[in-house]
């Protein structure tokens, strides 16, 4: 098995979200840079509930749906 670190984006930013980044996973499992979300919740976007947060290594260990089999 593999982990998803480093292939997932933020889809907010676009940008790869790396081990360290501060994290929030909604309820539907989509993973964002907190300071992204925050972002968007100040815009006032419409956004689902969070779910989890923390740093993107946790978020990963802690839901084993982000594990790849091969």
């Amino acid at each position: 098995m593999s982990s998803v670190i480093g292939k997932i984006r933020c889809p907010v930013c676009s940008k790869k979200v790396k081990r360290q980044d501060q994290v929030v996973l909604d309820v539907i499992h989509t993973v964002m840079h907190q300071e992204c979300y925050n972002q968007e919740y100040i815009a006032g976007k419409s956004l689902l509930p969070i779910q989890d947060e923390g740093s993107f290594r946790k978020i990963v260990h802690t839901y084993e749906f982000f594990l790849e089999e091969q």
